[in-house]
């Protein structure tokens, strides 16, 4: 069975299970793997079901084939609405970041498990994802700060041979509670 950092992946039924966070401030690596191997080796996410994969150049133009990528495989499964735009939004921040900071062949992979769908996004830089303070007046740095706020949950494979930051996104949502 797949698991996150939280344990099996779960139905997102009438409440959501929460989402993992990376607890880090602005200028440290963000991730829920922590700094030392030992750690890392025994909460390494497992996770077999991605049904689709895609080998991506470290270029400009690779953000735009990953979404179209996604959207390929949103339509082909079935899945649609609000759920697609956070796909493609942080599937693109992921790449992005990949390419900027990984400086590698780009890994995009893609699965379901139930409800939930796993965007996995990997390089072979083992450095990991640092959250940056906000600057309102930037144009870029704010990757992980938009998979923070729109995923399920969220982490970091890390290997000998490179890294996956991936998200789980829910295509189920929770009903709205009705006003007193």
């Amino acid at each position: 069975m797949a698991t996150d950092h939280e344990g099996p992946l779960r139905s997102a039924g009438p409440s959501r299970p929460p989402a993992t966070r990376w607890d880090a401030p602005p200028g440290r690596p963000c991730a829920t793997v922590r700094g030392n191997s030992k750690y890392r080796g025994i909460n390494a996410v497992s996770f077999t079901e991605w049904s689709s994969a895609t080998t991506l150049p470290p270029a400009p133009t690779s953000s735009r084939a990953a979404r179209r990528f996604v959207a390929g495989w949103c339509a082909a499964e079935g899945v649609t609405g609000d759920v697609v735009d956070t796909l493609l939004l942080l599937t693109a921040e992921l790449v992005t970041n990949a390419v900027l900071h990984g400086r590698s062949d780009v890994v995009l992979r893609i699965g379901r498990v139930g409800p939930r769908v796993r965007v996995g996004v990997g390089d072979e830089n083992t450095r990991l994802p640092q959250r940056r303070e906000t600057d309102p007046e930037a144009l870029n740095g704010r990757g992980m700060t938009l998979v923070e706020a729109l995923a399920d949950a969220h982490g970091i494979d890390v290997e000998a041979s490179g890294k996956t930051v991936w998200f789980d996104v829910s295509t189920v949502t929770a009903p709205l509670r009705a006003s007193a």
